[in-house]
């Protein structure tokens, strides 16, 4: 299976340009549409609510379907939803096509892209809906991991409702095969290096099984993991960065340790090398590689996997182990033709709906009691409850700046492919990506 965040990344760069240039004739004006809440409860706009997200797959796109026919039944004779899904590379095109005819949709799935409509002044405030449920309660909801969503330094634009991670995905029975103990909190990269070249199999001169996939540490949020471990970022904040930092030695570092991972110790397939193994259902899911750092969306399409698996926390770099974090969640322009309807399901989302976002596994709930409860840890792999305690110290897995998308495709995506096909030095991609992507810093 493609990794779904990955894909979404690696199809931005085909929509930087189009997207900028649909983008350029849109401001906000509230003078054509509803432009906020209304205090009184009286519902602004349209009973009937059209919402859009991109394909996720069969699994999650049924459980969005379940979701919104569990919204219709809880708001019966009050709002009527319906939810269109669009593949991801003509998702955001639609958007902004939408937005230069002003005609915007409804209610919309969250993601970077998402930043310029905010920036272009498009965006529904939500903060004072949000005020009026138990979402800013500290005991209640991971309130801290909000504040890169603030994007005005007070309010939240986006309703968030799910969040995930990255964690550390092992095969038990390579393991156990091996004689080896399975990965914990406790481990370090250096562990994961010795116990690769373990894992590892070959006939002749021909690896027939890897001890380690790079996986996400091959791209830039990933690999930031390391760099956070160590004391430093690709950027000084990830809110409107000032500058970035990654010709920091400690950035150049970590981009040395996965080109070794790959070309000197060989203890993980290179790029041609894993295209190779990975086949229709991934490299892990087939049992051709031992250990990955992926991200916890991929739980549910590898409970297909026939062998016994299990998940880790990330192994340490430098004494500790910082993981990203991504924020789900719903955008509702200012010019939304069914205002209320989209705030409330986007807060039913957040608030009533997290028990049985538990129970379908694909999100992992934002609200505390059900991100914990027994119906999310039900099921899932073990470690997977250890890999949950690095939320409260992850950092936000994204960049947030009027040109970030093109500084994710023209700069970061094509220096990382040279460094991970051993192209470029690890000095020489940390000084072409400070240049270029400090020359489109706005």
């Amino acid at each position: 299976m493609i990794d779904p965040i990955l894909s979404r990344r690696a199809l931005l760069a085909s929509l930087a340009a189009g997207g900028a240039f649909a983008l350029a004739g849109c401001s906000g004006d509230n003078s054509t549409g509803t432009s906020s809440g209304d205090a009184s409860g009286k519902i602004v706009g349209s009973k009937d609510l059209t919402i859009y997200a991109w394909t996720n797959g069969p699994t999650i796109d049924a459980n969005f379907k379940k979701r919104v026919e569990l919204f219709n039944e809880e708001f019966k004779d009050k709002f009527t939803a319906k939810i269109t899904f669009l593949p991801y590379d003509q998702y955001w095109q639609k958007i902004q096509l939408q937005y230069a005819a002003h005609k915007p949709f409804d209610i919309y799935y969250w993601d970077v892209q998402a930043y310029a409509h905010y920036k272009k002044n498009l965006l529904q405030d939500n903060q004072p809906v949000i005020d009026k449920t138990d979402m800013m309660d500290p005991a209640k909801y991971p309130v801290n991991l909000y504040e890169p969503w603030k994007f005005d330094n007070k309010d939240l634009f986006p309703i968030p409702e799910n969040i995930q991670t990255i964690a550390f995905y092992y095969n038990k029975d390579h393991f156990d095969e091996a004689g080896l103990s399975y990965p914990d909190d406790s481990w370090t990269w250096d562990q994961v290096v010795e116990a690769a070249g373990k894992l590892q199999k070959k006939k002749g001169d021909k690896v027939t099984r890897w001890g380690l996939d790079i996986g996400t540490l091959g791209v830039w949020w990933g690999l930031q993991s390391l760099s956070w471990a160590a004391g430093t970022a690709f950027a000084d904040k990830p809110l409107e960065p000032t500058k970035f930092t990654l010709d920091d030695p400690r950035n150049v570092e970590a981009m040395k340790f996965v080109q070794d991972l790959m070309w000197t110790k060989k203890v993980a397939p290179n790029p041609d090398q894993r295209a190779a193994i990975s086949q229709e259902s991934g490299a892990f899911v087939a049992g051709n590689v031992s250990m990955m750092p992926d991200g916890t969306w991929n739980i549910a399409s590898f409970k297909q996997m026939k062998a016994n698996w299990g998940v880790a926390p990330l192994p340490k770099w430098q004494g500790k182990s910082i993981a990203p974090y991504f924020l789900g969640g719903w955008v509702i322009p200012k010019q939304s033709k069914a205002l209320t309807a989209a705030q409330t399901f986007a807060i039913w989302s957040a608030t009533k709906f997290q028990s049985q976002m538990a129970k379908d596994h694909d999100w992992i709930p934002l609200q505390n009691e059900a991100r914990t409860s027994k119906d999310m840890v039900s099921g899932m792999p073990d470690g997977f409850e250890a890999a949950m305690t690095a939320i409260p110290k992850a950092q936000i897995g994204d960049i947030y700046t009027t040109n970030m998308q093109q500084i994710f495709n023209e700069v970061f995506g094509p220096a990382m492919d040279e460094l991970l096909n051993n192209r470029a030095t690890p000095q020489a991609t940390a000084a072409r990506m400070q240049k270029d992507a400090t020359n489109l810093l706005s």
